[in-house]
């Protein structure tokens, strides 16, 4: 069985285990306001005392800052994104709005300041530099970011793989190169790839993730594989089946979460609450009731482990059954 859990621990002392299930937060896709500040700030304003486990932010948003460079309170774990996802054209496969602001200038040596900034009693994961701009070999990619994360001996690091190709749809090329470079991955934390990136279908995707966790248990090499882009109910299960154990997304921003969908938080509003109740608290419900629905996900997914029964994901069960025989049938009976 590719599913796991892993205990990671921080260099700080703090521990965390997985499956890990991120609320993200990103200005990309949301209207920033005259002032700079982006909207989803109201968000992150909105559920940050009940952010307790975990959270994404961008490196990109912090220092321009989009979202508050000080924080009241944070979770046990704060991932910082590099920014290369807010000045790149591409939007995840969540995306509903597509609001463009100014893309301000954003560069290796802007992400490090970011970084070096970040308070060290917060316990964080640091994401490597990934311009959009560029496409490099999975070797010089690793090399790169061994680099930029020497820095850092104090925070986890989780190295975001990118296509080596610019127009490469199936992941196919770089999966390959991943293989040949696998030994050479056991200095990272965190292994991490993008949804949108990885395969051009469910099966593909599950696929690209499960070659790779093949060849890193073969290596020897522990480090979690991160799903950057993903946190939707369906997508989140069938890729932890393939065998990623941490993933993250903007996904619980733009839908409500309601027996294993992802649906229009209206709707949401109109079945658990009624249609007397104004957009705002409607919103400001479906954000929280979100963070609450993921956290027993995680649950869920924990009890899967420990009989491998479908039925502990109490929806979708027969449906990723299916996914996962396919998936085993389409690797030869590897997994």
């Amino acid at each position: 069985m590719l599913a796991r859990s892993s205990m990671i621990i921080h260099p700080s002392g703090c521990r965390f285990q997985t499956p890990l299930l991120v609320p993200s937060f990103s200005s990309k896709g949301f209207r920033v306001k005259k002032n700079g500040v982006s909207e989803v700030s109201e968000a992150l304003e909105t559920t940050l005392e009940v952010l307790t486990e975990s959270m994404l932010v961008s490196a990109y948003d912090i220092h321009y800052g989009r979202i508050p460079k000080r924080f009241r309170s944070v979770p046990e774990i704060v991932i910082v994104d590099s920014g290369g996802y807010e000045i790149s054209d591409d939007h995840d496969l969540s995306a509903v709005f597509r609001h463009t602001g100014p893309v301000k200038p954003w560069t290796e040596t802007l992400l490090r300041r970011t970084l070096d900034s970040w308070p060290t009693r917060f316990p964080a994961i640091f994401v490597n530099y990934d311009h959009p701009g560029s496409r490099r070999t999975v070797l010089h990619q690793i090399q790169s970011a061994s680099d930029f994360f020497d820095r850092y001996p104090g925070q986890l690091n989780a190295f975001l793989i990118k296509p080596e190709k610019k127009k490469e749809l199936t992941f196919q090329t770089t999966v390959s190169s991943i293989e040949k470079n696998i030994e050479r991955l056991s200095g990272f934390d965190i292994i991490g790839v993008t949804e949108k990136e990885i395969g051009t279908s469910l099966l593909q995707r599950m696929q690209n993730i499960a070659k790779i966790r093949l060849a890193l248990d073969k290596a020897n090499i522990r480090s979690p594989i991160q799903v950057f882009g993903s946190l939707d109910p369906l997508g989140s299960c069938l890729y932890f089946l393939a065998g990623a154990e941490i993933f993250d997304g903007l996904t619980w921003l733009r839908y409500s979460y309601k027996d294993g969908n992802a649906i229009y938080y209206y709707n949401y509003g109109a079945l658990q609450i009624g249609i007397h109740e104004t957009d705002g608290l409607i919103l400001a419900k479906a954000l929280v009731d979100n963070i609450y629905y993921l956290r027993k996900l995680q649950y869920r997914m924990k009890d899967f482990l420990l009989e491998g029964n479908f039925d502990k994901f109490e929806f979708h069960s027969e449906l990723l059954k299916g996914a996962y025989d396919t998936l085993c049938t389409s690797l030869g009976g590897r997994i």
